[in-house]
């Protein structure tokens, strides 16, 4: 059984945490390019982040299988487990309280949300320079805490 919570754990973590690290690191810049007027950047960027919300919430898997995976051996008595499950806990949270509400701003105020989504709040941005750079901050933090997660694994 543990065999295979650890195959799905690793299947999941290349499925879900690939694509959502990449929308999630690109998303800003094609943002930024459609508030510039470019048509092609605002339909790269509507799909960035329906990859972001999809495979964000199924990135979920990986720190709960990943927590699974500790009832199946000896994984209690090391910490880089407990260490790496806590990064993951707060990657996946900085990706659901402060990148997507971020993106989904960025998208409103784009036009490029769905029909009742826009209808709902308005949206507007002041300043494009600092929400790009405020998403790249915040989308490098989340892929550097994946990127620890995959090395303290390793070890």
């Amino acid at each position: 059984m543990g065999t295979l919570l650890i195959l799905l754990h690793v299947i999941a973590a290349i499925l879900f945490l690939g694509p959502v690290t990449v929308a999630v690191s690109t998303f800003h810049a094609r943002a930024y390019e459609a508030s510039q007027g470019s048509e092609q950047a605002k339909g790269a960027a509507r799909n960035l982040l329906k990859i972001t919300r999809t495979y964000g919430t199924l990135s979920l898997l990986v720190p709960l299988i990943g927590f699974g995976v500790m009832f199946t051996g000896d994984y209690w008595t090391d910490g880089k487990f407990h260490a790496s499950i806590a990064l993951s806990v707060i990657a996946w949270a900085l990706l659901l309280f402060v990148i997507l509400p971020r993106q989904q701003k960025l998208a409103g105020a784009l036009g490029i949300l769905e029909a009742d989504e826009q209808e709902a709040k308005a949206y507007t941005v002041d300043n494009w320079e600092k929400e790009k750079s405020q998403l790249s901050m915040f989308g490098g933090i989340f892929s550097l805490l994946w990127v620890i997660v995959a090395i303290l694994m390793l070890l």
